[in-house]
Parts: structure tokens; sequence; C-alpha cells
């Protein structure tokens, strides 16, 4: 395999050996990938900043044994007003925690991708839950682990259906476009229990509780 070019969103980081770190980033043309980017913890180093959590980064990559290495990494977004807020940060790392525990590596999924792009360039412009909603939805559906019918959204791993109209905003959420998504809103009621029955799916779904819910439920 030849080296190529591609971007991605920074996903999670941790550090190897002296000066290295395994990057792990969802990107445009391969997925999810593994990255090793040598020397990145040194001072010196031009790409730490560009491949910090959360940032969107264009990547020159070549195959090695293991990993696949950087070779140059430019910003492309760091969505700043994000990391700046606490509690945007906090959802924008639910959504990127998200995207690693429910996506497999090496499978290019470019709709995806969009949708990780779009939900965190939304949250920077115009905070608002409903763009958080709207990507579990769409994730969950693009995924194969939403079913809709006329009677509602069936969950396949729980075996119960929800009420109709929840049904309806839901399916509304997976289908329709993110500018359309915006002129939507939502009664505190029904942001609630949206919430609830996307967060009990999901959690069915993984087994388990995200990092980012249990902080942000503190």
């Amino acid at each position: 395999m030849r080296a190529f070019k591609t971007e991605g969103i920074i996903l999670k980081r941790k550090d190897f050996g002296e000066a290295d770190r395994i990057i792990t980033a969802f990107t445009l043309h391969r997925g999810k990938i593994s990255i090793i980017a040598k020397g990145v913890r040194r001072i010196t180093s031009r790409r730490a900043g560009n491949v910090e959590l959360l940032n969107r980064v264009q990547m020159f990559l070549y195959p090695g044994k293991q990993f696949l290495n950087l070779t140059e990494a430019t910003s492309l977004d760091t969505y700043q007003k994000i990391k700046e807020d606490l509690t945007l940060s906090t959802y924008a790392y639910h959504i990127i925690e998200l995207v690693d525990k429910l996506t497999a590596e090496n499978q290019e999924n470019r709709s995806l991708y969009v949708h990780l792009v779009e939900v965190l360039k939304r949250l920077s412009e115009n905070p608002r839950q409903i763009w958080i909603r709207a990507f579990e939805a769409k994730i969950l559906s693009n995924l194969g682990f939403f079913s809709f019918d006329s009677f509602g959204v069936k969950l396949p791993h729980t075996g119960g259906v929800i009420d109709r109209h929840l049904g309806i905003l839901m399916e509304n959420l997976q289908k329709l476009s993110w500018e359309e998504i915006g002129k939507m809103s939502l009664d505190e009621k029904q942001a609630l229990e949206l919430e609830r029955v996307l967060r009990y799916h999901i959690e069915r779904v993984l087994e388990g509780t995200l990092k980012a819910r249990k902080f942000l439920r503190k």
C-alpha cells in the first residue's frame, strides 16, 4: 500500500514509548484508523497541536508493520469554541466516544463522517441539544441499530416499541437534513423523553455507559 492523504477527526490518543503517540481518527476515506505519530510529544514537534482531540485534520500517512505512520498533519478546524466551554466539550467528547465505540476499524463510511463534521460544526455555531440527539439517531440508523415502521421505532435489541409520536420525531431526526433539523423545536417533555430513549438504546447496544455521559451526570 502506498502513502496516501485523507482527512479525519481525532477521536482519542495515548502516549507510546518516550516521544510517540497512538492516535485513533475517524476519516473520510478509511473510516476509523489507528495511527502512530512518531516524535509528536517532543517540544520541537510541529505536528503536536494539529493532532489534538476533536481536531479535523488533513493527514499524510504511509503503512507500517502495525500502524499507519503520520508524516504530516494540517488542522482544518479545531472547534475552539467547543473546547473553551466545559459543557459543550463534554457533549463533543460524548459524540466522538460514540463513534469510537460503535465503529470498526478500516470500514469506510463517508455519510457518517459527513454527519460527524456537521454536528461539530453546528455545535460550534449554534449550540442546541437537538444536534446531539440528531447525531445519536443518525449514527444508530446508519450502523443498522434502528428500524422504522408506521407504528413507531422498533428497538431490535429490546423488542420494545416506543410511542408513535416520539417514533415519528426520531424518524425525522434520522432522515431529515441538518438544515431541516435546525428548523425543528422540542418542548421540555419531548426533549427529556427523546434523550431517555436514545440513551437507553445506546447503552443497550454498547452494553455499558459512555465515559462522557457519566461526566455529564456529575
